[in-house]
């Protein structure tokens, strides 16, 4: 019984029915029902955040926003956020490192390359650094090019693990074999290459999305947004708004309430970690699974 992929593979059902089914249910707070204060019978006032309770079950941040409701209509902006750098990350990786795959030449340099100089100073200084670029603070297109950046980033690291997979496929007896019977290139790459590196890149995909995942919480804490809009407030002066709501911008400006009112940083905290761990523990189980066939 593999044990891992089963129990990731419940968690991961649980996060798609709460990112996909979740806004639809009944009992997410509306905008109408946004409390900023509660007057009670006994004539004493409670002014938001609200701790859990029957009426907010993991309670409310300091606007009155009801958390849980926060999370269930942010779970689907998350994931594709999540999976969509993943992909962007692969589609510019893999034929990357196939094309980088003997070792020499062009390919093999800028694989080399990102990979060293991207492996010398942590993803998240880079991340920042990026991010908060003149031209991406000011440009119209900063979600997409935050996406981006963030997929190649890893691509590297991501393009030297194909590299090194490929390298191998050629090396082998069936490869040979191939070249010697004139097969074409697209038989090549259908037969030899994808039939023996899809469980790889299946299982790294995996691997490589909770990376992502955890780095998104880094820069949320850090109170890094995809989207945003500067605003002006008479009363402060100019201010970021976010204006793409998903779990780890969730916890920006949290770190305040770590001492005081917990579960605000505390319930988007629990969903990556929940996703991290499952899209982990999933792609282990694949591994083992496919080792086994």
């Amino acid at each position: 019984m593999n044990k891992p992929l089963i129990i990731s593979s419940i968690l991961l059902i649980f996060l798609f029915v709460i990112c996909l089914v979740g806004p639809y249910f009944p009992f997410l707070q509306s905008p109408d029902d946004v409390k900023e204060y509660i007057l009670h019978e006994d004539g004493t006032i409670e002014v938001a955040p609200f701790s859990p309770s029957q009426m907010y079950w993991l309670g409310t941040d300091h606007y009155g926003v009801d958390l849980l409701t926060l999370i269930i209509t942010g779970g689907k902006d998350t994931l594709l956020v999540v999976f969509a750098i993943t992909l962007i990350r692969y589609v510019m990786a893999v034929p990357l490192g196939v094309l980088a795959r003997k070792n020499k030449g062009f390919f093999h340099f800028t694989v080399s390359s990102l990979n060293s100089f991207f492996s010398m100073v942590p993803i998240l200084f880079f991340a920042l650094l990026f991010m908060n670029l003149p031209m991406f603070l000011a440009s119209d297109y900063r979600f997409i090019l935050i996406l981006f950046t963030l997929a190649l980033l890893e691509c590297g690291r991501t393009a030297a693990a194909v590299q090194t997979q490929v390298a191998q496929i050629d090396r082998s007896t069936y490869m040979e074999g191939a070249i010697i019977n004139g097969s074409k290139w697209l038989t090549v790459l259908r037969l030899y290459y994808w039939r023996h590196l899809r469980t790889s890149l299946i299982v790294l995909f995996f691997l490589d999305a909770s990376r992502v995942m955890l780095l998104l919480g880094q820069l949320g804490f850090l109170s890094m947004f995809f989207a945003q809009t500067w605003v002006l407030d008479e009363a402060i002066g100019i201010l970021v708004r976010n204006d793409l709501h998903i779990w780890p911008t969730m916890l920006a400006d949290t770190r305040k309430y770590l001492h005081s009112n917990i579960w605000i940083p505390l319930a988007p905290a629990l969903m990556i970690t929940i996703t991290i761990f499952a899209l982990q523990l999933f792609g282990e189980g694949l591994r083992s699974r496919f080792e086994k066939k």
